[in-house]
């Protein structure tokens, strides 16, 4: 901002007056006049006219106000807080562009203008990406001088004028763009040979005795590589990175997983992956190791790179925070990382990222606003990880993933992590993965942990509260208990009459400051608390390995989410308890539970089944009859 000049105003007078000079985006047809600026009676503002102080003012696109404010405010404040300056947005417009003032000394208003300056940088890049018949990446500069404004404005009314656009002409100057950045070293896996001398029946065999590990393309084409054999072992996998061994040997790791044996060949062979395993069966190493090792073996050194190199995306902060918590424990060349969540102290996570991570961990709402505000760079992600994939799905975040993945390099590589395989995560692998392998272990079907034991009780809604309380009346001196309840008001309430009976219990919601939430799960862990109470925010990422029991104390609306919430006990190797509590509310889950119950060979109550036929009548009256109401229904 060489060419941008400060205006001195003479703070003796009650109104200071300064002459209007040209500034980098100021609009040469604006005429030469002078304004005054009037002392607020805000304390904020008064401080910058003190004497001494000076004044300048700046115009913007009209179309990057928004940004340079940030939501509620906030990324104005940073800006402030950043630079030392004083910034308001006035409501002076002309044409295209608004004023900004910007008050305080030489070097505060200096750094102020060049924050906006790189912000609108930023977003004009942005702008023009999304713009039909616009050049999406060869751009002039944004915060123009008054010689090039007339010019700039022809252009945008131009483009915004124009009603079509040419389709591979775009195709191939975003090709073009994405040629200039550095070639993605993929390929980092050497196969043992040991599991080179593994014949096919030997890998079937394996896989077999692995909990039925089955793998195939999604999209199967001719010229496909051959699928890479499992591994048996750490040493099998990693013999080529002793540093990676060495981590898990102080991890006290005994042995892969079934879907660790099958994912780090193929993710270390640079493939595109699609993982479908229950909860608890050790997912997240099975892409994180492979992460590490992408992350060294880029040709750009890490102190070079501009962003992160990897990005996890999970549906919830409890999540999102385990993930994290995974990655510090490894001590592998230095390698860093950031979470980055709505709850959390957001100007944090924005140092963290300007300090320049290697990692950043990401709900998907506060990865959307970082990004539109311009602190979160996501062209140098060459690693992406959707984790929990059908979760985000269920809980609408696809519109927010698919916005940011455009932002993100087409030729990277992709792991797609889900317990379960609904239509909506086939959709979005199709879309977003190039010949992914999947690799899912045990079966497609629904079905939970053969190590929980599964008992219902079927009772009436009033009968659940002293039910409830005599369970806790008889837990033993070592039993834990996540008790999950379908409501924010439910979960305090049963918080409540806990904390009266003085029993030691916590509770999480999405209603609760994200200090409180992780107090509550800090509780659990170490045993300050034998409850917790929780809606299902706590139904994926709590990885509490020594929970005995989960109580539903209602029963979720869909038998996917019942299959998480049983996945929170029976960890690493132990066994578990759910109960659940059954009313006639919930009979239309009732055919769906007696498959999951057969499947794990637990025992069925025979009012379960005569529910499910109940319903399965109701419903084919209801098809024969489909002006019967429900209220109709109800009375027979």
């Amino acid at each position: 901002m060489s060419n941008t000049t400060n205006m001195s105003f003479d703070w003796e007078d009650d109104w200071p007056v300064a002459p209007v000079n040209v500034s980098p985006i100021s609009n040469g047809n604006k005429p030469r006049t002078q304004f005054k600026t009037k002392p607020s009676n805000d304390y904020k503002n008064r401080r910058t006219l003190e004497k001494g102080a000076r004044g300048e003012k700046m115009w913007i696109p009209t179309k990057f106000v928004g940004k340079v404010i940030g939501r509620g405010g906030s990324k104005i404040s940073d800006l402030q807080y950043e630079s030392g300056a004083n910034i308001q947005v006035t409501k002076d417009t002309n044409e295209d562009k608004t004023l900004l003032k910007i008050f305080g000394s030489v070097e505060s208003i200096r750094k102020a203008t060049q924050l906006i300056n790189e912000i609108a940088q930023e977003r004009q890049r942005t702008y023009t990406r999304t713009q039909p018949g616009s050049s999406q990446f060869n751009l002039g500069p944004v915060v123009t001088s008054s010689e090039s404004t007339n010019n700039e404005s022809a252009s945008i009314k131009t483009s915004e004028k124009a009603k079509f656009f040419d389709l591979e002409l775009c195709l191939r100057q975003e090709e073009e763009y994405w040629a200039t950045f550095p070639k993605i070293r993929k390929t980092f896996y050497e196969e043992h040979p040991d599991v080179s001398a593994l014949t096919e029946k030997d890998v079937k065999d394996i896989r077999l005795e692995k909990n039925n590990i089955v793998v195939d393309r999604v999209l199967s084409t001719e010229n496909a590589a051959a699928i890479p054999k499992p591994v048996l072992t750490f040493e099998q996998a990693f013999f080529k990175y002793p540093d990676v061994l060495s981590e898990l040997k102080k991890a006290n790791f005994e042995k892969p997983t079934p879907i660790q044996c099958q994912a780090w060949p193929i993710l270390l062979s640079g493939e595109d992956m699609i993982g479908i395993a229950q909860t608890g069966s050790g997912k997240t190493l099975a892409f994180l190791l492979p992460a590490f090792i992408h992350i060294e073996g880029q040709l750009t050194p890490k102190q070079d790179r501009k962003g992160p190199a990897v990005l996890v995306v999970a549906p919830t902060r409890e999540l999102a925070l385990q993930i994290d918590k995974e990655i510090k424990k490894y001590d592998y060349h230095g390698i860093t990382s950031c979470c980055i969540y709505g709850g959390g102290d957001r100007k944090q996570q924005v140092a963290e990222l300007k300090r320049g991570v290697d990692i950043v961990i990401a709900t998907p709402g506060r990865m959307n606003d970082l990004f539109d505000s311009g602190d979160l760079y996501i062209e140098n992600i060459t690693y992406l990880i959707l984790d929990e994939a059908d979760r985000m799905l269920d809980m609408g975040f696809e519109a927010q993933i698919r916005r940011v993945l455009y932002g993100i390099r087409p030729n990277r590589q992709t792991v797609m992590t889900s317990a379960t395989w609904p239509s909506g995560v086939r959709r979005l692998a199709v879309s977003y993965t190039k010949d992914p392998v999947q690799v899912y272990v045990g079966s497609l079907d629904l079905t939970t942990t053969h190590s929980v034991a599964q008992i219902i009780h079927i009772l009436h809604e009033d009968d659940k509260e002293k039910t409830f309380f005599d369970f806790i009346a008889n837990m033993g001196p070592d039993d834990k208990v996540i008790v999950f309840c379908s409501t924010k008001g439910k979960t305090d309430y049963l918080s409540v009459e806990c904390i009266m009976k003085r029993l030691p219990s916590a509770s999480i919601h999405s209603n609760k400051e994200q200090c409180d939430r992780e107090q509550a799960i800090a509780d659990i862990m170490d045993g300050t608390a034998k409850i917790l109470i929780a809606t299902d925010v706590a139904s994926r990422g709590l990885d509490i390995d020594d929970v005995t029991h989960v109580i539903n104390y209602d029963f979720p609306k869909n038998i996917e989410e019942y299959v998480h919430r049983v996945g929170r006990t029976g960890r690493a190797g132990k066994t578990g308890e759910s109960i659940s509590y059954f009313t006639r509310e919930n009979w239309a889950n009732a055919s769906e539970l007696i498959k999951i119950l057969e499947e794990a060979e637990q025992y069925v109550p025979k009012e379960l089944y005569d529910m499910s036929e109940r319903f399965a009548s109701r419903q084919d009256r209801r098809s024969q009859n489909p002006k019967r109401g429900f209220r109709n229904e109800c009375r027979r």
